[in-house]
């Protein structure tokens, strides 16, 4: 039995697998949360020794007893973040995440201006779209947004910084000293160009934000071996030293691989903390009115387009801890099973992306009443994210030029049925669920790297591999309804939103 190693770094938990890469099941497993500091409001942190703990502790629990079949590495982790590093290989500062928002509004050149499109200068976001594919948001949840942060509020940082990584390029040179990061993520830095099919820093964008290349780690393929383990840190993981680590892929194009969606054109679904809907494409689009781009994807010279929302079963478990129900998904899978109600929920917990790029729209309950009780709203949160991923889904569908069949669901809220056939009836389009879908950063990333070390010939034969668990198909009567619905959430948000920008601007 050979494995491979993987880890899935997400945003409040990390997890560690041994996977067989003969048949993509996994054999070990180890887990541990993960902790988001918030030193100001919107501000959103990470202890990069912290979580290099984490990432020891379990890489030891899964390893144990595996030793000798481990034969690779390779870490998916949250895209979006940022840490600087020092020549020596040391954190400057704590990693800035995707869900940070204090630098909204940056860089401010590219919203200033008389020529404006959906409120961007015109010349700026026609040169980002040309070079990148794409452009930053106002979120300032975009990893130049926070570079030209902390060059303006951290000087010392900035100039200090030997290497600027996200979080999946720390980790990987922890392990091996080696500064690299994958096309995706440096797509979506937004100062890489990425107009063949593969990611190049572009000094031309770099230039206008006073920076410079040298700061950025070389661009290697997902599936290129971004170095060895050394002999002390393979100690402290027991593993062998010398094995391989795999330069791997963000958690997008990860899942996007572990769901088995790699056709032209073929949309998946995957409902985590945040959700997206996404789908591989051979040529480059955008659509910037509603914030849906293109990202450089973990098969080589391929694209993935993605339209990535903030926040779906979050929501979920922000409310079951507001009313002591955390873990309990048996029991919420029934109560939600036994309600029907008229009302609307507003999931737009920390911000919105697609298809609104927002940072100042927040969540909301509509509707409700004295009548209403926990199950009406557990039903109204999954029902919300559901509305919302349709949001996102009619963009999406026609940006891929291709009507699904039947679309891929995956991600840990996958796992309820019942929000699986909400998607279903939302979208209005049989939905097929990869099995243990809570393992698909994990499956994609084991995917990447036995096409890494040649377990596997291609993707292709990698994903045919892949077991589909159960299909759910669109209910006529609940498709209707949900159409209703969703004329009242997105009539919602355009009386809202002035409020939200007054409230929270």
């Amino acid at each position: 039995m050979e494995l491979v190693l993987a880890f899935d770094v997400g945003t409040t938990s990390i997890k560690c697998a041994a996977v067989n890469l003969d048949n993509f099941e996994v054999v070990s497993t180890a887990s541990t949360k993960a902790k988001v500091i918030h030193p100001e409001r919107d501000w959103a942190e990470k202890e990069p020794e912290t979580l290099w703990e984490s990432i020891v502790e379990i890489s030891r629990k899964a390893a144990e007893g595996y030793e000798e079949e481990i034969k690779a590495l390779i870490f998916v982790a949250h895209m979006a973040g940022i840490v600087p590093i020092s020549k020596e290989g040391e954190p400057l500062r704590n990693i800035i995440t995707w869900l940070d928002e204090r630098a909204a509004g940056l860089p401010e050149d590219l919203w200033k201006g008389l020529l404006k499109i959906q409120g961007y200068n015109l010349f700026k976001v026609l040169k980002f779209l040309r070079i990148t594919g794409g452009a930053p948001s106002k979120t300032g949840k975009d990893v130049i947004s926070k570079i030209v942060w902390i060059a303006r509020n951290e000087p010392d940082v900035f100039d200090k910084t030997f290497k600027f990584l996200d979080v999946k390029g720390f980790l990987i040179s922890k392990c091996t000293g080696e500064f690299v990061t994958s096309p995706d993520e440096a797509n979506l830095t937004w100062l890489a160009d990425t107009r063949g099919r593969k990611a190049v820093w572009s000094e031309s964008i770099m230039k206008d934000y006073g920076l410079n290349s040298g700061k950025f780690p070389e661009v290697k393929l997902s599936i290129d071996i971004a170095g060895e383990v050394n002999g002390k840190v393979a100690e402290e993981m027991g593993v062998q030293a010398g094995i391989p680590v795999v330069v791997g892929a963000g958690d997008i194009p990860s899942a996007a691989i572990g769901s088995g969606a790699i056709g032209e054109g073929d949309l998946h679904i995957y409902i985590g903390t945040s959700d997206w809907v996404a789908g591989h494409l051979s040529k480059r689009k955008t659509d910037i009115s509603h914030y849906i781009g293109s990202l450089l994807s973990a098969i080589p010279e391929r694209y993935l387009l993605i339209a990535e929302q903030e926040v779906a079963a979050g929501a979920l478990e922000w409310f079951l801890k507001l009313i002591g129900m955390e873990g309990k998904y048996e029991e919420v899978s029934d109560l939600v099973s036994k309600s029907e109600n008229n009302l609307i929920f507003l999931p737009w917990l920390y911000g919105e992306r697609a298809p609104i790029d927002d940072p100042w729209v927040r969540g909301g309950l509509f509707n409700f009443s004295l009548e209403n009780d926990k199950a009406d709203i557990l039903r109204a949160v999954m029902e919300g994210v559901a509305l919302n991923i349709k949001w996102a889904y009619i963009f999406t569908e026609k940006l891929a030029a291709k009507t699904q069949q039947a679309v891929n669901m995956v991600g840990g809220g996958a796992l309820f049925d019942v929000w699986c056939q909400m998607v279903a009836d939302a979208i209005d389009r049989p939905i097929r669920r990869i099995k243990n879908p809570q393992e698909t950063g994990i499956r994609g990333a084991a995917a990447i790297a036995a096409v890494s070390i040649g377990k596997a010939k291609s993707f292709e034969e990698a994903v045919a591999k892949f077991e589909v668990d159960k299909v759910f198909k669109p209910d006529k009567d609940s498709a209707s309804k949900f159409n209703t619905k969703f004329r009242e959430f997105e009539e919602a948000y355009k009386k809202l939103r002035k409020i939200y920008r007054r409230l929270n601007g």
